[in-house]
């Protein structure tokens, strides 16, 4: 599944919308569970604390319904994670995932299955990006 940097989440809580305040979506035990292993600034030369994005799978590096579960608890580390319920369908589908990981499963099977029947662009067409947040 993944981590993240403590700097990824800090504002989200800490500062979340420049508020002072931490975000209030997120559940409160939750909360304080990320501030114990997220200090608000590291002091120089001191690394970055990562976190897991989903420490209740057994391995931290798995994706499993543990994650819809979390999202609906209001306990996802990154905001875009909980954005899943800002929206009725995404909410909906969170849900549903939860309940049923073979439904997700199938869902994702499926979706790997039409990306791989995109058309990829070459040659003078396409382009690799250095960097994928940006064009080269």
């Amino acid at each position: 599944m993944g981590r993240t940097h403590c700097s990824h989440i800090v504002d989200r809580l800490y500062n979340y919308n420049k508020t002072g305040k931490p975000s209030p979506t997120m559940n409160k035990s939750f909360l304080s569970e990320m501030a114990e292993k997220c200090p608000p600034r590291t002091k120089k030369g001191q690394t970055d604390p990562l976190v897991y994005l989903n420490p209740d799978s057994g391995s931290n590096h798995s994706f499993t319904s543990s994650f819809y579960s979390r999202v609906l608890s209001n306990k996802s580390v990154l905001e875009v994670d909980q954005q899943l319920l800002y929206n009725e369908d995404t909410k909906q589908i969170s849900e549903e995932f939860s309940a049923s990981f073979e439904d997700f499963r199938k869902s994702f099977a499926l979706s790997m299955s039409k990306m791989g029947s995109i058309n990829v662009l070459t040659k003078n067409e396409g382009e690799i990006r250095r960097d994928c947040r940006r064009r080269n």
